[in-house]
């Protein structure tokens, strides 16, 4: 699977590094970058642990779920990762629970620590241009999207900005999924009529 790893490697940073000049800082960030499989339907991490923070997580193919827990019960999704989503788990207090990752699909991810990439950064300029350039405005794309998607009042609006930041998922991931992002309540929906395709015919809409 290593040759597998160079090829998602390469296909995410050559075409934001270069391939002769910047060789050292591509060397760099290779040697410092975890590769991770994810099987549909698991997740990255065990339960309550602490990994995910002070890594920088690159969504190299594949779909996942991330969410904070709180022991066994409370789950909290708050991020959706797409090929070339990016994502930095700081800033979590350990009340807001552990940040985890489940396989919507089977996933690549690359987990990169920001403790070495800062010492990266210090010996390969390229390195701090890749992170405030690409990295950083990437995952604060996700973060804005999501946060501008959560304080829509409106449920149609959710769906429409849900379908465009996210194009191609409304209709691929699961239910239960769909419905923590766009802010549905279930009781108020009867299961019997719960289809996804049917969504913008659900009076549930005009209540919102």
């Amino acid at each position: 699977m290593e040759v597998g790893y160079i090829k998602y490697f390469l296909k995410v940073f050559l075409p934001l590094l270069d391939r002769k000049k910047d060789r050292a800082a591509i060397r760099f960030m290779y040697r410092h970058t975890a590769f991770l499989s994810i099987r549909k339907g698991k997740t990255l991490f065990r339960p309550n642990s602490s990994t995910a923070n002070g890594n920088i997580i690159i969504v190299a193919d594949g779909l996942v779920n991330g969410y904070l827990a709180k022991g066994e019960a409370e789950q909290t999704n708050i991020w959706l990762g797409m090929k070339g989503s990016v994502h930095i788990p700081n800033g979590f207090k350990q009340t807001d629970g552990n940040f985890n990752l489940f396989a919507v699909e089977d996933t690549i991810v690359f987990l990169i620590d920001q403790t070495e990439l800062e010492e990266g950064c210090s010996w390969y300029p390229v390195l701090d241009s890749l992170f405030n350039a690409y990295l950083l405005p990437t995952a604060m794309a996700d973060l804005n999207n999501r946060n501008i998607l959560f304080r829509l009042q409106n449920t149609e609006n959710r769906i429409s900005l849900f379908k465009r930041i996210y194009p191609g998922l409304f209709d691929l991931i699961p239910t239960d999924l769909l419905l923590s992002y766009l802010d549905i309540d279930l009781n108020l929906i009867p299961k019997q009529n719960l289809q996804i395709n049917n969504v913008h015919s659900m009076g549930v809409l005009t209540k919102f």
